[in-house]
C-alpha cells in the first residue's frame, strides 16, 4: 500500500482528491485486498460518478457491481446513524443493509437490468440505526451507471430523507381529520369556502339543513351557484375576510332561502374566519352559522310586551320599584316619587317614614306574607305634603337557590280617588242598612208575635210559613250586619273589643247553634286542649260562622263538616273542612278579595255578595293571624285561621 503523504501525487487516483471525511477514508482503505482491487485499476465510470459523489454537497450513494459495493458521501453520512453501520465504505449493499434488502435490491436489480432510472417519493425503509429499528422515510432516485461498453455497472442514488416531512404531512393529516370529524358532528352549521370562486371545500349536515340541500349536493361546488338569492348580501362579505384575512362576526343576520319545498327564511348569528394551508396561506373562509330565529322572535316579542307594558305602567300611572333584599337598596321609577311626594335620591327609610303610623302594621304583615308566598299586596294611607292619600302595592319576590328572598320588584298606584269613592259609598251603605235594620227589627218582632200564637193553634202550614219567614228575616238581618262591617272595616271604625276567653268554648257554642238551625249536614267538631286567647270575642265567633256557613253552602246535603282546633306552638290554628266542590288552583289566591266570588256552573245558583271571606280575613289580620285556604277540585276544602294565643 503507498505511505499517505505520496497518495495524492499519484495521477493514477486523483479523482479521490477531497470528498471530506468519505474522501479520506475512500483514499486510505485496503482496496489492494478487495474484489474491486486497487483505485488506479477502476473503471473510469466509476472514477468518474465517485468523483461527482464525493465532492457533492447533496446525499448521495453508489451501488457497484453485482455485489453492490458500498460507496457515499459527507452528505450523506448523518442517514447511517451512530450504530455501527459506519463507516459502510467497500462493503456489499446486502451486507450493510440486511434489514431492507428485500425491498431495495429488486430495484437495483431493476435499474441494473433494465438499464432505466427508477423514482420513489417518500417511501418507509425501517432501518437499524442509533441502537434502534426506526422507520425512516425517502425519496430517492436510482439511475443506472454505464460501464464503457454501455451496460449499467452500478447504480447512482441520488436521496433525501424525508422523515420529518412526512411526520408533519401525518400530523396534519391527522389534525385535517380531526378538523373533519369535528366540522361533522358539530351542531352549528359549519362550510368552507375555497378561492375567489368560493367552491365548497367542507361543509356539514348542520349547514346543509340550515339552506335545505344535501350535503353531496353542496360539496365541491360553488355555493352561489347553488343558492344565488343569497349572493347579493353574503358574497362581498366572505370575499372581504378571503382578501384582508381579518374575522368577522355578524348577530342576528337575517337570510332568505328560495327552495322547491317553500322558502327558509330566519336569522342568523354567523362567524367569518380565514381559512389557512399549512404554510399559513388563506385560501378561503370558513363560516360557522347558528340558527336565532327562535331566540330573535322571543327576543322582539319581548320587547314588544315591555312596550306595551311600558305604554300600560304610563296609562296607569303606575310607579314602579326595585328593592334590593341583601342591600335594602331601592330603585323607584319618577311615578312612583311622585305619588309618594319624596325626592328621587331619597333612600328606603324615607319611603318606609312616608306611610301613615297606624298602617306600618299592615304593610309589615304584608311583607311577611309575601315572604312566605311571593306576591305582595297591600292597601295604606300615607302622608303627602299634609294631606292623606291612599296607595295601592303590589309585587313579587325572587329567591335564590336555597330560598332566600333576593329582590322584590313591584308597582304602586295613588288609588286616593278610588278610595274616597268607595268611603263614601261605604258610607252611604252602612246609612242605607243602619235604616234598614229598624223596619226589619220590628218585622222580625211580628213575625216572632205571630209565630208564638202560632204554636198554639193547630195550622202547621201557619207555622211552617212563619217559620219560614223567620228565617229569611234572619238571613236579610245577617246581610245587612255584612254590609254594616264592611263600610265600619273600610272606613276604620270597626274597631276591636279584645277580652280573654276560651277558644274552645266559643267553637262550642257555635256549632251548637248552627246545629239547631239545619239538619242537611253533620258537622263533626274536634276540640283542642282548653286554651285561652286575648281577641274579640263576637268577632271571632263571626269568622267561624261565615266559614262554617259557607262549608254547608258549597256541600252537597248529607255531607260531612268537620271542624278541628290545634294548639301549637305560638297560637291556636282552627280548621273548617267539606266534602264540597272544590276550590281551582287559580282561585285560590283571589277568595279573600272584597266582593270576590268563585264563578262557575255549580256557584250559579247559590246567593251571596263576596265578603264575608273578605271581612273574615280583615278581622283576623286585625288579630295578627293569619287566614289560607286549601282545595282539591271534587274532593273538598279546608279553610285555616290562626290566632296569637
Amino acid at each position: 500500500m503507498m505511505p499517505r503523504n505520496d497518495l495524492t501525487k499519484n495521477k493514477a487516483i486523483q479523482f479521490l482528491n477531497g470528498g471530506g471525511e468519505m474522501g479520506e477514508l475512500t483514499r486510505y482503505f485496503d482496496w489492494a485486498g478487495h474484489t474491486l482491487g486497487p483505485p488506479e485499476t477502476w473503471p473510469q465510470s466509476l472514477k468518474t460518478t465517485l468523483s461527482i459523489i464525493l465532492n457533492s454537497r447533496f446525499p448521495m450513494f453508489l451501488f457497484w457491481g453485482q455485489d453492490s459495493i458500498c460507496f457515499y458521501n459527507d452528505a450523506y453520512r448523518p442517514s447511517l446513524g451512530n450504530n455501527g453501520k459506519h463507516p459502510a465504505i467497500g462493503q456489499p449493499g446486502a451486507v450493510i443493509w440486511p434489514e431492507i434488502w428485500t425491498t431495495i435490491s429488486p430495484l437495483i436489480e431493476q435499474v441494473m437490468n433494465g438499464g432505466e432510472a427508477s423514482w420513489n417519493e417518500d417511501l418507509l425503509l425501517p432501518i437499524y440505526r442509533n441502537g434502534n429499528v426506526e422507520d425512516v422515510y425517502w425519496t430517492f432516485s436510482y439511475s443506472p451507471v454505464k460501464d464503457e461498453t454501455g451496460q449499467p455497472a452500478g447504480v447512482f442514488v441520488t436521496c433525501t430523507e424525508t422523515t420529518e416531512k412526512v411526520k408533519v404531512i401525518a400530523k396534519l393529516r391527522q389534525s385535517d381529520q380531526r378538523f373533519q370529524n369535528l366540522v361533522r358532528e358539530a351542531t352549528v352549521g359549519i362550510i368552507v369556502l375555497i378561492g375567489p370562486e368560493m367552491n365548497v371545500g367542507i361543509v356539514n349536515e348542520g349547514y346543509a339543513r340550515l339552506i335545505g340541500r344535501r350535503v353531496d349536493e353542496l360539496i365541491d361546488h360553488p355555493l352561489f351557484e347553488i343558492i344565488p338569492e343569497t349572493e347579493a348580501v353574503f358574497r362581498p362579505i366572505i370575499e372581504q375576510v378571503r382578501v384582508s384575512g381579518e374575522p368577522l362576526h355578524l348577530y342576528a343576520q337575517p337570510y332568505f332561502i328560495a327552495h322547491a319545498e317553500g322558502a327558509i327564511n330566519g336569522f342568523l348569528n354567523l362567524v367569518y374566519q380565514p381559512y389557512k394551508e399549512a404554510d399559513g396561506e388563506i385560501t378561503g373562509v370558513m363560516v360557522l352559522c347558528q340558527e336565532v330565529t327562535e331566540l330573535v322572535n322571543a327576543k322582539l316579542n319581548t320587547e314588544e310586551a315591555e312596550e306595551r307594558a311600558r305604554l300600560a305602567v304610563e296609562a296607569a300611572a303606575l310607579g314602579t320599584f326595585d328593592l334590593n333584599l341583601q342591600t335594602d337598596a331601592l330603585i323607584t321609577s319618577p311615578r312612583l316619587d311622585e305619588i309618594m311626594g319624596i325626592d328621587p335620591s331619597s333612600n328606603h327609610t324615607t319611603y318606609f317614614s312616608a306611610i301613615h303610623p297606624d298602617d306600618l302594621m299592615i304593610r309589615h304583615r304584608a311583607l311577611e306574607t309575601a315572604f312566605e308566598t311571593g306576591k305582595l299586596h297591600y292597601i295604606v294611607r300615607i302622608i303627602k305634603e299634609g294631606d292623606i292619600r291612599w296607595i295601592q302595592t303590589e309585587g313579587k319576590v325572587y329567591y335564590d337557590k336555597e330560598g332566600k328572598p333576593l329582590r322584590l320588584l313591584g308597582s304602586m298606584l295613588d288609588i286616593t280617588d278610588k278610595k274616597l269613592d268607595d268611603l263614601r259609598k261605604n258610607d252611604f251603605i252602612a246609612m242605607v242598612s243602619h235604616e234598614l235594620k229598624t223596619p226589619l227589627t220590628s218585622l222580625q218582632a211580628y213575625i216572632q208575635v205571630l209565630n208564638g200564637k202560632a204554636q198554639k193553634s193547630e195550622d202547621s202550614f201557619e207555622k211552617n210559613l212563619l217559620g219560614k219567614a223567620d228565617l229569611q228575616v234572619r238571613k236579610m238581618g245577617n246581610m245587612i250586619n255584612g254590609f254594616l262591617n264592611l263600610s265600619r272595616l273600610e272606613s276604620g271604625k270597626l274597631p276591636l273589643a279584645k277580652t280573654q276567653f276560651d277558644l274552645d268554648e266559643l267553637l262550642s257554642q257555635i256549632i251548637d247553634n248552627i246545629n239547631t238551625t239545619i239538619n242537611s249536614h253533620e258537622i263533626r267538631f274536634e276540640p283542642c286542649p282548653p286554651v285561652t286567647v286575648f281577641a274579640d270575642q263576637e268577632k271571632i265567633g263571626s269568622v267561624l260562622t261565615n266559614l262554617l256557613h259557607n262549608a254547608i253552602k258549597y256541600s252537597p246535603k248529607g255531607k260531612l263538616v268537620e271542624v278541628k282546633c290545634e294548639l301549637l306552638e305560638n297560637g291556636a290554628q282552627v280548621s273548617v273542612k267539606d266534602e264540597g266542590m272544590g276550590i281551582k288552583p287559580a282561585d285560590l289566591p283571589y277568595l279573600f278579595d272584597r266582593y270576590y266570588r268563585v264563578e262557575s256552573k255549580h256557584t250559579a245558583h247559590i246567593s251571596g255578595f263576596g265578603i264575608g271571606l273578605y271581612l273574615s280575613a280583615e278581622i283576623v289580620n286585625q288579630h295578627n293571624g293569619k287566614i289560607w285556604a286549601e282545595s282539591e277540585i271534587g274532593i273538598g276544602s279546608t279553610f285555616y285561621f290562626s290566632l296569637p294565643l
